[in-house]
């Protein structure tokens, strides 16, 4: 009797494979429901918070990191100048009509753009100062690096290097310190 090995390919859960998409399930589904729900409820939110948060659309599509750290700070900032509009509109009472009114202001659209703007400079100052961070890190990295290798070839000699040339089985080729040379000293 032979005994039939269960396939490498199998163990690997639908999830984990290459290119698969993993299920949303019932809860996903509640999910979605309900925001389609809440969207047609609040529809004059729904369509002003639309129109005013195109911006972190376009940086959630534009940005390849993992973190989204863009579409963040974006949407962070593109909200927080959506609020005084929206709070306006459910203060002067919530209607489909108040809301195309209130974002076709050029004020307002100038405004809310403009807060996603500094979530833009937000996003690429502090890329910046990060990177430069890191940079300098490396180079007092490389330093104490070359610093410790100097220190190694003065303990051990020039042969740690690996500069000196070496035969086949891996002996050096010239002697650094010739015996005959240090008895003549």
């Amino acid at each position: 009797m032979s005994k039939a090995k269960a396939s490498p390919k199998a163990a690997v859960p639908a999830a984990k494979k290459k290119g698969g998409k993993k299920k949303s399930g019932l809860q996903g589904q509640l999910f979605l429901m309900g925001g389609i729900v809440m969207a047609a409820v609040l529809l004059a939110s729904t369509v002003m918070l639309v129109i005013g948060m195109m911006p972190t659309i376009v940086a959630a599509l534009v940005d390849r990191s993992a973190r989204k750290t863009k579409a963040v700070t974006v949407g962070a900032m593109n909200l927080a100048g959506c609020a005084p509009f929206l709070f306006e509109l459910w203060r002067e009472g919530h209607s489909l009509t108040k809301a195309i009114a209130i974002i076709s202001q050029p004020a307002a659209i100038v405004i809310i753009y403009a807060a996603s703007c500094v979530g833009y400079l937000i996003d690429w100052a502090v890329a910046g100062i990060v990177a430069g961070i890191l940079y300098q890190r490396g180079v007092t990295r490389q330093k104490a690096i070359q610093q410790r290798q100097v220190e190694l070839v003065q303990r051990w000699g020039k042969e740690v290097t690996g500069d000196i040339p070496l035969d086949d089985q891996g002996f050096p080729i010239q002697q650094t310190v010739n015996m005959a040379t240090a008895k003549a000293s």
